[in-house]
């Protein structure tokens, strides 16, 4: 009835301009669709078409009726797929009524499609007017027309996750290795997109730790990143510059973000674990999430190169706990997380950095056993 992810790719580097092909070749179209025109079968497809819905696609769908999320996830599970398909379509003409009935112009529904692996037409999204529309291989097209051409044609795409619906990927481009006390470094940006709303469309500076492969986004300052809602009216050719100023700017951001992040070897800290179960109640992370961070310390504790408890093994921690995750975008929000925890300020010296987590370990050292035993146990 409903189709989830059916394209994932995660993990492998691969060439920029491969990544390009793929996304120029993809088969998609969208349509503006009234009420009548999304009606269903009893299988729950497309009346029209006989288009099946993705997940993101059907609770979409949903949303535009009055019937609670509960309801529609009970009938969906137990497989009750006629009686859904009946209160959807009951609840779309009623939609289309009371627009009849209020003299309301015939409500036009935006509405996106794309072709799986084995060419069935999937409905993946609806949108009212207001939702602004930037595809991933547009979005990636920007980014690669900011490389110059032999950056482009040498630039490698890492841990690319792609469904069809939503990209998450790091870029990186020759130039972009760093070594810094010794250890081996990456430098590039992150790019994150959604084609069906979920997610923000962002370029961001970011870092590898080559040693254990792990990320993190840099936190910069407003105006040297790109970050936006797709919603309103998004100027295409500002967006390009913004994203060429932001790729411009990456490594010498990437750069001074890595230099503090290694100089936080230096904060000495004493209490790891309630420090950081102590950040995961602050940025309201769940209680697997600090389970993973715990661990991830531990990990990076037996690193040779580590060894103390510090403010960079506490950073670590969390980008390899990241590493873990089954999902590319709570992934990403904890390589965001961490980049926010390297310096309290994007240009903060190291005794800003210090003081910062002298106040963390105050606050952390405050917390009641019975909290700290409830992550620990």
């Amino acid at each position: 009835m409903i189709q989830t992810y059916d394209n994932v790719m995660f993990g492998d580097s691969r060439p920029l301009t491969e990544l390009l092909d793929k996304l120029s070749n993809e088969r998609k179209f969208d349509q503006i669709l009234t009420y009548g025109d999304l009606k269903v079968d009893d299988d729950c497809r497309l009346m029209a078409g006989g288009a099946t819905f993705t997940k993101r696609g059907f609770n979409s769908l949903c949303r535009l009726t009055s019937m609670p999320t509960q309801m529609v996830d009970w009938l969906a599970r137990k497989d009750y797929k006629t009686e859904l398909a009946r209160f959807i379509n009951a609840e779309l003409v009623g939609l289309e009524f009371d627009d009849e009935q209020n003299n309301r112009p015939r409500k036009r529904i935006f509405t996106r499609f794309r072709e799986d692996k084995s060419g069935n037409q999937l409905c993946r999204a609806l949108f009212s007017d207001r939702y602004a529309a930037v595809d991933a291989n547009v979005l990636v097209a920007m980014v690669a027309d900011a490389l110059t051409a032999s950056e482009r044609e040498q630039a490698r795409v890492n841990r690319l996750s792609y469904d069809g619906d939503e990209l998450l990927c790091n870029l990186v481009w020759p130039g972009c290795d760093r070594q810094v006390g010794g250890e081996a470094y990456q430098v590039g940006i992150a790019i994150q997109t959604s084609e069906v709303g979920t997610l923000r469309m962002q370029v961001q500076p970011w870092i590898g730790r080559l040693v254990c492969a792990n990320g993190l986004i840099v936190c910069t300052p407003t105006g040297q990143a790109v970050s936006k809602r797709h919603i309103g009216k998004i100027d295409l050719n500002q967006l390009a510059a913004d994203i060429r100023v932001t790729v411009g700017s990456a490594l010498s951001q990437a750069d001074r973000a890595l230099v503090q992040f290694e100089a936080g070897r230096k904060v000495n800290l004493v209490d790891s674990d309630r420090i950081i179960i102590q950040l995961s109640r602050d940025h309201r992370l769940t209680t697997e999430q600090t389970k993973g961070w715990l661990r991830g310390h531990d990990a990076t504790l037996s690193e040779p190169s580590v060894g103390e408890v510090s403010a960079f093994s506490v950073i670590n921690g969390l980008t390899r706990s990241a590493q873990d995750s089954e999902f590319a975008t709570e992934r990403t929000q904890l390589e965001a997380l961490a980049g926010r925890l390297v310096a309290p300020r994007f240009d903060a010296l190291y005794g800003e950095i210090e003081a910062e987590w002298r106040r963390i370990e105050t606050r952390a050292s405050m917390l009641s056993d019975e909290v700290v035993a409830s992550y620990l146990g």
